[in-house]
């Protein structure tokens, strides 16, 4: 799990069109803090493009159904996002998130 960030870099770096957003599925799993991977990096050293996506893929994450558990509800899952505002994720990219999602 923790090498995909690898393996979808590796796969779309040789699709020229492609090429400007890399650093999105590259990084999307490093954290604010600096406890992420693959390459542990820690705040601004975090390119915001992939930033803004981490958010966004766990709040998708959390509200869709998987076969091993159901969705949390909204209120849950933007309860967890602020949560993590500083650890795993960027204050700033969470709070521009939640604007925009009303909240």
């Amino acid at each position: 799990m923790r090498k995909h960030p690898q393996f979808a870099y590796e796969m779309l770096a040789d699709i020229e069109y492609l090429k400007p957003a890399l650093e999105i599925p590259y990084c999307h799993h490093e954290k604010w803090d600096g406890s992420g991977y693959p390459q542990g990096l820690r705040g601004e050293q975090i390119p915001l493009a992939a930033r803004l996506f981490s958010v966004v893929d766990v709040w998708d994450a959390l509200r869709s159904d998987r076969p091993y558990r159901k969705g949390w509800s909204d209120e849950e899952v933007y309860e967890y996002i602020r949560s993590l505002s500083g650890k795993q994720f960027d204050p700033k990219a969470m709070e521009a998130f939640l604007t925009m999602m009303g909240q």
